[in-house]
């Protein structure tokens, strides 16, 4: 049964806006996990394998579609309930370990003597300067719960340790600038796999951005939130305590979790593998989105954060497809990307060279054709006839099924 918590709310509140559904759905959730930080845990295995709610998500999709938008408002509300350490702008990864180990005090509040925090900016490839280790350390703060010690040891400084580290990420990016940002090897290593990316296309509407309507006092987004949302991530910080699935929750996670095993394919990123464990950590989150939350993991809560987290399939099989180290790889995604937009995924041969134009050339084109075509992916069908002879290029098995159960999920929710 449909819930309507204090995530759906602030969502309903920011409706007005173009910025895509999904954006704003995920920027929010992340405050929750914000504001939850290392007072709230999930068992299993009979207590051998501790979950707790801290997410990384990545808003993905070209510039101007409205990832400022979600992540401002998400910085505010974390910012305003001065729950966590938020860290924002730019910094190298050492600042943020530096930042992470003091201890941090604010007006009327307990001191906060563990190591969370909320790292959050527009664009991930200025919020952490380029160093080779930033994503690796960021990769190993995500398991918090495996390291409640963490110590960062550098020559010629001092060590600096994190106790019960508890890292909340929110960023943005376009895909230029995540190919710029993510090496092979944190695709590879277990960061994206961490990582839950949301991915859009186009924006959620189109409304008139000048309108006749008068802004009033306390009308605009800062002059509603603190009175009616900030006091539920306080709220969130002031309680702690385990969370339990219901019977139901439980019964349903765990009958769909050997479904999902047993249909998984392979993926080089590792998202696949920790799908049930997003589903987990999202579920919490969504516990604690209710507004007088018990403790207690419904099997609502478990229903939404299955639909939620499996959506995410497509962008992560999409944001990586064509990186590594073939040199034929980024044309190869360009190609496949040409396809995609294109009506009823097909294209031919010279329209494929006419949009590829200065990214491959036609020896590379049917070196790339052949190999999708090999894998299942294309399929090729003459057309015209003598100096009119042409390719027809038609997308095909997996990116096209992915590609349809994504449109399909998209229509659903609109």
């Amino acid at each position: 049964m449909k819930q309507i918590n204090w995530l759906d709310s602030l969502v309903s509140e920011c409706a007005h806006v173009e910025t895509p559904h999904s954006w704003l759905w995920w920027s929010f959730l992340s405050c929750i996990s914000a504001a939850a930080g290392n007072n709230y845990y999930l068992t299993t295995l009979k207590g051998d394998l501790i979950y707790k709610p801290n997410l990384y998500i990545m808003l993905l999709g070209d510039s101007g579609l409205g990832k400022g938008f979600p992540i401002n408002r998400a910085k505010l509300l974390v910012s305003k309930a001065e729950v966590t350490r938020v860290i924002a702008g730019r910094s190298s990864i050492q600042a943020i370990v530096q930042e992470l180990s003091r201890t941090r005090t604010a007006e009327g509040k307990a001191p906060i003597t563990d190591s969370r925090g909320f790292i959050i900016n527009g664009e991930l490839s200025t919020a952490i300067i380029q160093d080779p280790d930033s994503l690796t350390i960021l990769t190993d703060l995500y398991d918090g719960n495996f390291n409640p010690e963490w110590t960062n040891l550098l020559k010629g400084d001092g060590a600096e340790k994190l106790k019960n580290p508890y890292i909340t990420a929110l960023f943005g990016s376009s895909p230029a600038h995540f190919y710029d940002s993510i090496p092979q090897a944190n695709i590879e290593g277990g960061y994206i796999g961490r990582n839950l990316i949301i991915y859009e296309e186009k924006r959620s509407k189109d409304v008139d951005l000048l309108d006749e309507n008068e802004v009033k006092e306390g009308d605009k987004f800062d002059d509603f939130i603190t009175p009616k949302y900030v006091p539920h991530l306080n709220k969130i910080n002031n309680t702690k305590g385990r969370l339990k699935p219901s019977d139901e929750a439980r019964k349903l996670f765990n009958t769909w979790r050997k479904k999902w095993r047993a249909s998984q394919t392979y993926d080089k990123t590792g998202f696949l593998n920790r799908v049930p464990d997003h589903v987990l950590k999202v579920s919490m989150c969504l516990c604690l989105s209710d507004w007088d939350f018990n403790g207690e993991i419904s099997q609502y809560h478990i229903e939404t954060a299955i639909e939620k987290v499996t959506s995410l399939v497509y962008a992560s099989k999409r944001t990586t497809e064509g990186r590594g180290p073939d040199p034929l790889a980024a044309a190869t995604k360009q190609v496949l990307d040409y396809l995609l937009a294109a009506d009823d995924q097909k294209l031919t041969r010279k329209q494929l060279l006419w949009k590829g134009y200065g990214v491959y050339n036609s020896f590379s084109l049917d070196q790339i054709m052949e190999n999708l075509t090999e894998m299942g992916w294309i399929r090729k069908t003459k057309v015209g006839v003598g100096a009119n002879l042409d390719w027809e290029i038609r997308l095909a098995g997996e990116p096209l099924d992915s590609y349809q159960k994504y449109i399909r999920s998209k229509e659903k929710k609109q």
